[in-house]
């Protein structure tokens, strides 16, 4: 991320912007504390530098580097689960991914807008403009997912290809890709925004013939004091490249067709669910129109035993691993290690593991990930200073 020159020389000319004296800022999503260090460097009197990600534990290193330590908060956990001692006079967060509806981003930035900064705090980045256009594959889809047909090797594969075209890929497409114009099909408004959930249209008319095998979708953001960021396709290339929503076949389209597409992205445990409804009516009597409905959600391979033990009514059965970890979790008395408690665990069930190193990586790894978690979940709040 630090790499990509675009991304960070507009974030840190907002920050220089939009960090005034003695503020302070609230950045979720630090990493290791990079756009941290330039909000003290801009006249921040405290930063809280929260981050999920371990990645954080470089932070206090790079604040003490650059002789800010002392001004610097870092909290591992989802901000959500924090509280902080002071509201923040700047929410500061990329939380994007190719595209800003990615995750749990846009309940993050509610949460912290109400919880974490105060009334009428300014936020980085201030909103995104999200855009579509109709274009052809990339390179790297075409050559993975088209040129090679229907049957490679006389093995008939179009079951897999449906589900190929059922979801996004991430990719990096030039204008000359597009077939035409962009078009704004939402805004997303981190003032003001409550839902996760977003819909829009986008309508186009053809003004030469193209081949036509999907949509491009990118987005502009607006961070604030004239600083702006794009992943366009006509932008100079950087980090995020473009999000390409396949269609089901390609389409041969003429100047002066219509095509107009239904977009909407639903967020569903922590991720997006993608629908595309697209209609092309083609300007020549006598040709039928063509439509497509698709939703990402028909990508997903997952048995009907996987959606059953996970539905509201059903009563699990205490199988092996319930077993193992109900004993492993009663082992856990903060008197013994790791190493004993896989000893007790492996006297228990000696049938479950092959040796006592197996029983030992099962604890050892099964303890590691509850630490990890309640790390996340209950988070301290420590400064460097």
């Amino acid at each position: 991320m630090l790499a990509d020159g675009v991304r960070t020389a507009a974030y840190l000319a907002a920050i220089q912007r939009g960090v005034r004296a003695g503020a302070v800022v609230v950045e979720i999503g630090t990493g290791v504390g990079y756009f941290a260090v330039a909000a003290c460097a801009a006249g921040a009197r405290r930063v809280f530098a929260i981050e999920v990600n371990p990645v954080i534990e470089l932070g206090a290193l790079v604040a003490s580097d650059n002789g800010c330590a002392d001004r610097i908060t870092f909290v591992r956990g989802d901000s959500r689960l924090v509280n902080l001692p002071e509201a923040g006079d700047v929410l500061l967060s990329d939380l994007r991914g190719v595209l800003p509806l990615f995750g749990d981003h846009i309940a993050t930035i509610r949460d912290a807008r109400t919880r974490l900064v105060r009334r009428g705090a300014t936020l980085i980045p201030r909103s995104d403009t999200l855009w579509a256009a109709p274009c052809a594959a990339p390179a790297g889809w075409r050559r993975d997912h088209m040129e090679i047909g229907d049957a490679p090797h006389g093995i008939d594969r179009r079951a897999v290809a449906a589900r190929l075209r059922s979801d996004w890929y991430q990719c990096h497409l030039g204008g000359d890709d597009l077939a035409a114009d962009g078009v704004t099909w939402t805004t997303l408004d981190y003032t003001t925004i409550e839902s996760p959930n977003v819909a829009g249209r986008a309508d186009w008319t053809f003004s030469r013939d193209r081949v036509v095998d999907g949509l491009a979708l990118w987005f502009d953001g607006d961070l604030g004091f004239g600083s702006t960021l794009s992943n366009s396709p006509l932008a100079p290339r950087e980090l995020y490249g473009q999000a390409f929503l396949p269609f089901e076949r390609s389409l041969q389209v003429r100047a002066g067709d219509q095509l107009a597409v239904e977009l909407s992205a639903n967020h569903v445990n922590g991720d997006y669910v993608w629908g595309w409804n697209s209609a092309l009516t083609p300007c020549a009597p006598g040709l039928r129109p063509v439509s497509f409905r698709q939703s990402s959600l028909a990508a997903r391979v997952v048995s009907a035993g996987w959606l059953r033990a996970r539905s509201a009514g059903h009563r699990p059965q205490r199988g092996m691993s319930t077993k193992l970890w109900a004993t492993m979790l009663g082992l856990v008395d903060g008197t013994r290690t790791i190493d004993e408690i896989a000893s007790a665990l492996h006297a228990a069930h000696p049938e479950a593991f092959a040796d006592s190193e197996s029983a030992f990586r099962f604890v050892s790894s099964g303890v590691g990930s509850l630490d990890d978690e309640d790390a996340v979940a209950f988070p301290p709040i420590r400064s460097t200073g």
